[in-house]
């Protein structure tokens, strides 16, 4: 059984609904694996339809449709967030160019004179 299912069956076995949630350290030392893996394998289980949900409680399995539906709002505000980061980002390319550009022709007018 790869590690992903052996974390799987555990959550389905003691962490069934979010009063039962787990934090991630304890996946963590649980299994012996970085928290990076840990999110890893989580949404990897997530995209294969796994019901899986979480937040600052922890991991756990849903009970219900309404736990779902949390963490798909949860994790949707989250890649929002992303999104304007990722905006913010490009946005401060287009500027730095700018600045680099006016700066280059400051430059080069300085030097011409």
């Amino acid at each position: 059984m790869s590690k992903d299912q052996e974390i799987y069956v555990f959550l389905i076995e003691n962490h069934k609904g979010k009063d039962n949630a787990i934090h991630s350290k304890d996946l963590e030392k649980l299994f012996n694996i970085c928290p990076r893996t840990v999110r890893n394998y989580i949404n990897k289980m997530r995209k294969s339809g796994l019901p899986i949900c979480s937040d600052d409680s922890g991991y756990w399995i849903a009970a219900n449709p309404r736990e779902v539906n949390r963490t798909v709002k949860r994790l949707g505000d989250f890649a929002g967030e992303i999104n304007n980061a990722r905006t913010g980002l490009a946005y401060a390319t287009i500027q730095m160019r700018s600045v680099t550009r006016i700066q280059e022709e400051i430059h080069i007018t300085v030097k011409v004179v």
